[in-house]
């Protein structure tokens, strides 16, 4: 029988995950930990502390604003600073956060907004203007209370009369520790990106199945030997979680607002970067602009190669003295296996990996059957990340016994490695800026 799962103690201690709580531990254990935000006008260097201070003042205002326990909150920013603590207060305050992809545009924010029935939505100065203009149409966002105005991203634009200025948000007195949020409290609402066939689904996460992706996302280990390259862009998942483990873990991490190989490598000299979180364009694209510049990658020295991973793509890296290596998850069941910079580059090189603590996988054929270890089937996976449900949803997502058809094909092999066949890819967006 094709079928596969590792314990869930042999991962040992989990670091304080996103809930309220967690939050505050995690800035009396790692607050010395810093996070550089790299943007195109200007540079960021704060402490994990500095960021909980400031997440702090900002729930105060939310608290003013009547956003509470269970009410959605959109964040539609880049990476940059009040990105973290607008995603830090939003916990904080036991709201549900939807971060927004920053390649949808008015009318995508404006659907989501309406789906989700949010009540309040971050946003840059000059995007604020196009939403405040769709919640006056005829057919509106009667649940959009209020419009929170970032000014200083490009392009500049003054906060529209009708929108929240965010430094009013962040001149509250913090309150005192009070809120709290149960385990299996939704905490955050991703969009699957879209296929050819199907659009995106807003897909909820519990603070339980958020604590345990993060617990496991690489690098493995003592935070304090790395530094890490974050993805770029932000409102999809992999930016949400590599932002989100930052603030819990204390892991150091450079953010870039746009992506720039050139710039990546400076970086990447400059800050000592250890790790990186990359898709194979961004990392084949550092790699060539390491290689004409002659300074090489310096102490970088793994990547997980977001999504599709290529033989090609493992050689390059390794003539530059990275490992680099994949992993496999769907938005619905963030991190099902992962490679090890470890592994032989002929695995490394491989779509897929091995299970993560307390995942579980099954390989069944069209009829539901378990098939032998080997052969090809469709991918069944459940475990401690596996999401809650969708937020509109027809019947339940998961069987009777809570496993989640993930849609994708591959096999298990005698050692329990997890091998994809066939993937169902988005569309593409690992090469926008």
């Amino acid at each position: 029988m094709s079928r596969q799962s590792i314990p869930a103690d042999t991962l040992g201690a989990r670091p304080a995950g996103p809930s309220p709580v967690g939050l505050r531990v995690a800035a009396e254990e790692h607050g010395h930990a810093r996070l550089v935000f790299h943007g195109a006008a200007s540079v960021a260097e704060v402490t994990v502390a500095e960021l909980h201070r400031r997440a702090g003042s900002v729930a105060a205002g939310f608290a003013a604003l009547g956003i509470g326990r269970g009410d959605v909150v959109a964040v539609h920013l880049p990476h940059r600073v009040e990105e973290a603590v607008a995603h830090a207060a939003v916990l904080l305050r036991g709201a549900v956060l939807m971060p927004l992809d920053l390649a949808w545009d008015a009318r995508g924010v404006a659907r989501a907004l309406r789906r989700s029935r949010a009540v309040a939505l971050i946003t840059s100065a000059w995007r604020s203007h196009d939403v405040l203009r769709a919640r006056s149409a005829a057919d509106g966002l009667p649940q959009l209370r209020h419009v929170v105005a970032v000014t200083g991203t490009w392009p500049m634009a003054g906060v529209p009369a009708d929108g929240l200025e965010w430094e009013t948000l962040e001149r509250f007195r913090p309150l005192p520790p009070g809120t709290t949020a149960h385990p299996d409290d939704v905490a955050l609402l991703l969009h699957t990106p879209p296929t050819r066939a199907t659009p995106p689904r807003a897909v909820l996460h519990t603070h339980a199945s958020l604590s345990a992706e993060l617990a496991t996302m690489p690098p493995a280990g003592d935070t304090r030997r790395h530094v890490h390259l974050a993805p770029p862009g932000s409102g999809d998942l992999e930016g949400t979680t590599a932002l989100l483990r930052a603030l819990v873990t204390g892991l150091p991490t450079v953010f870039l607002e746009r992506w720039d190989a050139h710039g990546a490598v400076e970086l990447v000299h400059r800050y000592r970067v250890t790790s990186a979180a990359l898709s194979r364009f961004h990392l084949a694209g550092l790699l060539d602009a390491a290689a004409r510049g002659g300074d090489g990658s310096a102490g970088m020295t793994e990547c997980h190669v977001l999504g599709a991973i290529t033989p090609a793509v493992v050689e390059q890296a390794e003539r530059a003295g990275v490992a680099a290596y994949g992993g496999y998850g769907r938005v619905e069941h963030p991190t099902i296996a992962v490679g090890s910079p470890r592994d032989p580059s002929r695995l490394r090189g491989a779509a897929g990996g091995r299970l993560l603590p307390g995942s579980e996988v099954r390989i069944v054929d069209s009829t539901g059957r378990d098939v032998p270890p080997g052969q090809e089937g469709c991918i069944l996976s459940r475990g401690p990340e596996l999401f809650r449900g969708y937020l509109e949803q027809f019947g339940d997502p998961l069987t009777a016994d809570g496993w989640f058809a993930t849609g994708d094909h591959g096999a298990l092999d005698t050692e329990g490695r997890l091998c994809l066949s066939r993937v169902t890819q988005p569309e593409e967006a690992s090469e926008r800026a």
